[in-house]
């Protein structure tokens, strides 16, 4: 006989991976065992090995090749990097002593900037010529040089070679946006699941965020000037209207003033990178005002972590087209480089991620300048259990191309990246058997409702019955009708312990508590 009482005990998991990969093998032609050698002198056979191993002869530096599950007719994002150093670069080897922020600013910056907007367009007119068929994207000058391009998947390789000796090419990725969901978390929190962070004496003040994410409802509360009182800010009108000439986002929206960008005080700072307006009221996600509200928000129901930090908000995600395409992205990160920010949140990413990874290494360098320039880049690990859990493109299954199957999402893994993960506190049941712990799951309905084994036990019994005796039985087999030994008046009010396997749980659950009786059942493996 054992007790059964109605307990909890609370439970921490803290789930940390391990990103490995190995890239899809690359066709080759199997040569023939004996090969015909011309010579001049006539034919000769040779039974020397041929090595066919095209990785030997293939140069990476002039052609690129692309991932094997992108076909041909594809239109592709393409990010070309020209051999022409960033504001970055350029700043890390000046001597100046002014903050990067400024330095952008400087007639010295400026005109090297001019240089880089002529050498785009001369790669541009080049392509022009070419006869290839291409959309021209977003310009870079500040953590990289170059310019996006959508192409063809089909003329890929031509772009490389075109580009061979003045750039290299990386796919953009596109980023699909994460889903805002209640959970029930009993850490240090407030009623809204935010971290209480009351006692810390870092409010944010005279901090700014950017939130790059699905945008933000400005007209929320949380997010009023009137709920807005810090010691100091960092931004102000004429702080983003000085610097506003210099932001990619002005050469994508012709005529942009600071004006445009400045919500308020809260917000100094809002631009759709996207949609190319300084409009960033989302349509298809709250989950922007989601995270820019724990990080920053402030009113009488939602206390973010850092109430006192100001907010600038890159939308990345259009109100049109589904995800964030990476071209849309690093221009919001370059201008979060021109504008000084403090901290940049990603709460976005691609499963399976990696760190140097050949395929990814210049992008990976894009992220690096990031740090260079002295932002903490925070991005979210990931909510995908691994690569390859829940794929609705891919039946759940990995490819055979890039069979990897880890659980942390780029670019939360890239080395500039701070890679933070979600920690629920939860209750899990248990029970207690010779001094040993044995955590359970709960049966669940045939509509998925969760059924509370404990307290179906016990208001079986009567209205707040905290804790009773049980009786239980172990049954051999596997828990068919035939299984049980004795007479079904033997088991009536008793728990009966079921081993599974072969029968289904519906099976073994109707036979305990329809056929024999029991008060319950519990299936061990």
């Amino acid at each position: 006989m054992t007790k059964l009482k109605k307990k909890v005990m609370q439970t921490m998991a803290l789930l940390g991976a391990t990103c490995f990969f190995m890239g899809g093998c690359m066709e080759g032609f199997a040569p023939k065992k004996k090969e015909s050698l011309s010579t001049g002198a006539g034919i000769v056979k040779s039974d020397k090995k041929i090595d066919d191993n095209r990785e030997a002869f293939f140069d990476k530096n002039v052609v690129q090749e692309l991932p094997s599950n992108v076909t041909k007719n594809q239109d592709v994002s393409v990010i070309v990097t020209m051999n022409v150093k960033s504001l970055v670069e350029m700043y890390n080897e000046s001597d100046v002593t002014q903050e990067l922020s400024e330095y952008v600013s400087t007639p010295s910056a400026k005109t090297h900037v001019k240089e880089v907007v002529r050498r785009q367009n001369v790669l541009i007119n080049k392509l022009k010529k070419s006869g290839l068929k291409y959309t021209l994207g977003e310009r870079y000058d500040t953590i990289l040089s170059g310019f996006e391009i959508t192409v063809n998947a089909k003329d890929f390789e031509k772009v490389g070679q075109l580009f061979a000796e003045d750039a290299t090419l990386f796919l953009g990725d596109t980023y699909e946006a994460a889903e805002s969901k209640v959970v029930t978390n009993d850490v240090d929190v407030y009623d809204t699941g935010i971290f209480d962070s009351s006692s810390s004496e870092y409010q944010g003040d005279g901090v700014v965020v950017a939130v790059l994410d699905t945008g933000l409802d400005y007209t929320h509360t949380a997010f009023s000037d009137a709920n807005f009182n810090p010691t100091q800010v960092a931004f102000d009108l004429a702080t983003v209207s000085s610097k506003i000439s210099q932001t990619t986002a002005a050469t994508l929206t012709k005529g942009l003033t600071g004006e445009d960008v400045y919500v308020g005080r809260k917000v100094p700072f809002a631009y759709d990178y996207a949609d190319k307006d300084p409009d960033v009221l989302p349509i298809n996600s709250e989950h922007g005002t989601h995270v820019a509200g724990v990080i920053a928000g402030d009113d009488d129901t939602i206390t973010g972590v850092a109430p006192n930090a100001q907010l600038a908000i890159m939308k990345v995600f259009s109100d049109t087209a589904t995800g964030a395409k990476d071209s849309w992205i690093l221009a919001a990160l370059e201008d979060c480089v021109v504008l000084g920010v403090d901290v940049i949140n990603m709460s976005l990413g691609t499963s399976c991620g990696f760190t140097r990874e050949v395929d990814k290494e210049n992008k990976n360098n894009v992220y690096d300048k990031i740090r260079e320039a002295g932002i903490s880049l925070i991005c979210a690990a990931s909510n995908d259990y691994n690569a390859t859990h829940g794929s609705e493109k891919n039946g759940s299954n990995g490819l055979t191309s890039n069979p990897d199957s880890g659980t942390v999402g780029a670019p939360s893994t890239y080395a500039a990246a701070l890679s933070v993960a979600s920690v629920d506190g939860v209750k899990t049941p248990y029970i207690v058997y010779q001094n040993q712990v044995m955590y359970f799951n709960e049966a669940s309905m045939s509509d998925g409702k969760q059924r509370d084994f404990v307290d179906d036990l016990l208001s079986s019994v009567g209205d707040n019955v905290q804790s009773k005796d049980f009786e239980y039985v172990t049954i051999p087999g596997i828990g068919r009708s035939s299984d049980y030994p004795e007479e079904s008046e033997f088991y009536e009010g008793k728990i009966v312990l079921v081993k599974r396997g072969q029968t289904t749980f519906e099976d073994k659950v109707r036979v305990a508590l329809k056929e024999k009786g029991a008060a319950g059942i519990i299936i061990y493996n």
